[in-house]
């Protein structure tokens, strides 16, 4: 059976690890086309709360700097080559984005459908950056939660981290994993 190209790139993603990713990574173009995929999530009340900072170039080492320290004061007993290595995660790929939430506390939308559209927009900035060709992964750390790392990201107080999406170029062909058999993962429901 032939599927729709738009189906079929949905079905071929996959992420790709930050060790396999390089230069180029993707440009304001493609970025401008990822957020406008990413703002065509479903979002109850319509308050695009979806939110992305990118971080290339020299400003990874300053955000490296910002996740070894985030690190320390986490976990005060850290040793120094495990600080060298958070140092270095955002030099792992030619981009990394901050993916956030601006959230309304105290609004008709519950905060947690606020979230939900917004990690809903990073899986369509995802795809759009897979789209376009790029390679890119979603991770997570303890400094999502850290109120010193949003603050230095411009987020409020209020906002959430959802992750930390590296994105380039695949060094090889982009893996992509055998998936499971979608039966085991729904059901119908009767009465």
């Amino acid at each position: 059976m032939s599927l729709p190209p738009a189906l079929s790139a949905l079905l071929d993603r996959a992420s790709v690890s930050p060790s396999l990713l390089q230069a180029p990574g993707p440009d304001q173009g493609a970025l401008h086309l990822a957020v406008a995929a990413a703002l065509r999530a479903p979002d109850h009340g319509g308050l695009k709360p979806t939110r992305f900072v990118f971080i290339d170039g020299e400003a990874r080492r300053a955000f490296g700097e910002i996740l070894a320290d985030s690190l320390a004061r986490r976990e005060p007993a850290t040793p120094p080559e495990r600080l060298e290595i958070e140092r270095g995660k955002p030099l792992r790929a030619p981009l990394v984005v901050a993916a956030g939430a601006a959230l309304r506390p105290g609004h008709r939308i519950p905060v947690w459908e606020q979230e939900a559209t917004a990690a809903a927009g990073v899986m369509n900035f995802l795809n759009a950056l897979d789209a376009q060709g790029f390679g890119s992964i979603w991770l997570s750390s303890g400094a999502l939660r850290d109120t010193t790392v949003k603050a230095a990201l411009g987020f409020a107080e209020t906002d959430a981290l959802l992750g930390w999406i590296y994105a380039g170029t695949p060094a090889v062909n982009r893996p992509r994993p055998v998936r499971p058999e979608p039966d085991a993962f729904c059901r119908s429901w009767t009465p």
